[in-house]
């Protein structure tokens, strides 16, 4: 599908009132493909500052009131005030002002792009994202054209060729205080593979993960190679404004992400900070995804800014897509699937993100706004991405194929399974071969649960290959296709504990202990993890969830003595070497030829010498 030509439709926005008085708006037309209109003013009726601020909140509780109306039947009461606000703003823009009026009218028909440049802090704050067209079929304008948040900035920010797939970045930081609540890391992470798992099976996007939620390890993943889009699920915010310097640019720095520190501590990093953090990935690095909740909120005061624009003011950043409110996790994985699909098909990102709004809209009427686009890219095309189409081997067009033919396929295919094939290629083809009769066949249990086993013997081989993305791609998929079989759990378990995804990995583990709740051995493996989370520091909190851990297993088996040793050696890391040296005494009594045993306890008895 060739990209569309767009044709800017830039309006500018602003006040030159004083805070506290009554507001005096103005608008202008920049540019049009009906050429220019000068700057007129506009009549709001929230020109009072309270007034605003009780829009915004209005607004913002709308959006949050997210219900089973918002994706079929009756309109909302959410959708309803999202819908009055935009028709009310788009009537005093595009319909009251009669230079701005007349120059749309004669636009009309193009193949626009709407670019705001909204220079008052106050109308900067508000969701322009639901402008409402009524007299349109698609009456949301962000829904039917590209409508980004434009910042001139010094610099020229072209296309950037890339060969082979787009590489992203994702990052999770998830500090757990009254201030900042702990995220649900293994859900977050669960989304956004739900919304790009087609997109890596097909070698389309490489989606890998930094392993932690510090600097210091954004830092070190950069080292690893190029990389062209990074992807922040977490806090966010803006620091409240005590003191604005007069003069130069209307935005200050006061955005922030919230990051942990060495000790899981909450570590704000304002985005003069992140963009030192990212500035060694210049050279590659052309997109930032911030997925928190206040990544595109303003902080109205004399100078307003937020992350995003902080990002973007360092001049070298082409796009940063921001988040105005919350978001639900059926509209991220949307967001994810649509946004990602279109740029690996070499969409301007103002087009990408139109086609995430779509694909939000599907799973929510009211979410398809959440998202921000600031852009200082001319024409949106920020990658020039060198990816042919896919064309999987095997892949066939089941929906014309008749019942008695897939039958038959489906016998091919169990007998290409019963022969055990045992190399990568000829496993990701037999995979592929089952995802398309899956797909035909929604009700054969048997065939999904046979074809969730050769994903999972894909992922570990791919594991062993150290083919890390493609390996969590297919244990996801297995579990995707059995989610009743605790083992699939345990082994992904295993896989993200290899791979320092301890938070992932004790989800996994959890679930498989829901699915088979008197398997001593899952504890154990619990308890292995939890271990292996609390790293070189010897975190309390973790072994002392081991510890637990241990004891559940003991409990269930209590002639078991690698039980025993894994729990003495927790202990051991606590420091209570008089309950570690009791354990491995009692494993030792039972299994006295094991030398490992003997050794273990050695080291216990030496440290206290």
């Amino acid at each position: 599908m060739p990209a569309v030509n767009y044709q800017d439709f830039e309006l500018e926005i602003g006040s030159d009132s004083a805070d506290g008085a009554p507001r005096r708006y103005f608008a202008h037309v920049i540019r049009s493909p009906a050429g220019e209109a000068c700057r007129s003013p506009v009549q709001f009726r929230f020109s009072e500052p309270k007034e605003l601020a009780k829009l915004r909140a209005d607004l913002e509780s709308a959006v949050l009131d997210i219900n089973g109306n918002n994706v079929a039947g009756l309109t909302s009461r959410a959708e309803k005030m999202l819908r009055d606000f935009g028709q009310e703003v788009f009537r005093s823009i595009f319909v009251n002002v009669k230079s701005i009026s007349n120059i749309y009218a004669q636009s009309k028909g193009k193949d626009l792009r709407i670019k705001l440049r909204i220079s008052s802090p106050d109308l900067a704050a508000l969701p322009w994202e639901y402008l409402y067209e009524e007299d349109e079929v698609i009456s949301y304008v962000s829904l039917r054209l590209p409508l980004v948040r434009y910042l001139e900035t010094a610099g020229m920010a072209g296309a950037m060729g890339v060969r082979g797939p787009l590489r992203i970045l994702g990052m999770i930081s998830a500090p757990d205080t009254e201030e900042w609540p702990r995220l649900e890391v293994a859900r977050e992470r669960e989304r956004i593979n739900k919304g790009i798992d087609k997109l890596q099976r097909e070698g389309r996007v490489v989606f890998e993960w930094v392993s932690g939620g510090t600097g210091k390890d954004l830092m070190d993943k950069l080292l690893e190679g190029d990389w062209h889009i990074f992807h922040f699920i977490g806090h966010g915010g803006v620091e409240p404004q005590s003191q604005s310097g007069a003069g130069g640019s209307s935005f200050d720095q006061s955005g922030f992400i919230v990051m942990v520190d060495e000790d899981g501590k909450p570590a704000k990093k304002f985005a003069s900070d992140l963009a030192i953090m990212l500035g060694g990935a210049r050279n590659s690095l052309r997109l930032v995804v911030l997925n928190c909740c206040e990544s595109a909120r303003i902080n109205v005061g004399e100078k307003f800014g937020n992350p995003a624009i902080g990002l973007m003011l360092g001049g070298w950043l082409p796009a940063v897509v921001a988040m105005q409110f919350p978001i639900s996790d059926g509209a991220a994985i949307g967001m994810s699937e649509g946004f990602y699909k279109a740029l690996a098909n070499n969409f301007p990102v103002d087009d990408a993100i139109t086609t995430a709004r779509k694909f939000i809209q599907v799973k929510s009427r009211v979410e398809f706004g959440i998202p921000v686009l600031y852009m200082r890219s001319a024409d949106g095309k920020i990658f020039d991405v060198d990816n042919p189409a896919p064309n999987p081997p095997g892949a066939t067009a089941v929906a014309s194929q008749t019942q008695e033919e897939l039958q038959q396929q489906r016998e091919e295919f169990m007998l290409a399974a019963a022969a055990a094939p045992n190399a990568v290629e000829e496993l990701e083809q037999l995979a592929r071969r089952g995802q398309n009769l899956v797909a035909g066949l929604k009700d054969d249990a048997q065939l999904a649960k046979r074809v969730a086993r050769i994903y999972l013997d894909l992922g570990t081989l791919q594991q062993r290959l150290k083919q890390t993305p493609k390996a969590a791609a297919s244990f996801a998929y297995a579990i995707k296709l059995d989610p009743q079989n605790p083992e699939y759990y345990v082994r992904r378990a295993n896989f993200n504990a290899l791979v320092g995804f301890y938070e992932v990995a004790r989800a996994d583990i959890t679930a498989a202990i829901a699915l088979k709740p008197d398997a001593a051995e899952y504890y154990w493996i619990k308890g292995i993890i939890s271990g292996m989370a609390s790293g070189p520091e010897n975190k309390r909190g973790f072994l002392e969830q081991a510890v637990e851990a241990y004891g559940t297993a003991l409990r269930m088996n209590p002639s078991e003595p690698k039980y025993l040793a894994s729990r003495a050696n927790a202990f051991f890391q606590l420091g209570c070497v008089a309950e570690a040296i009791k354990d491995i005494d009692q494993a030792i009594a039972m299994a006295p030829d094991n030398p490992d045993l003997v050794a273990q306890r050695t080291r216990i008895q030496t440290s206290t010498d």
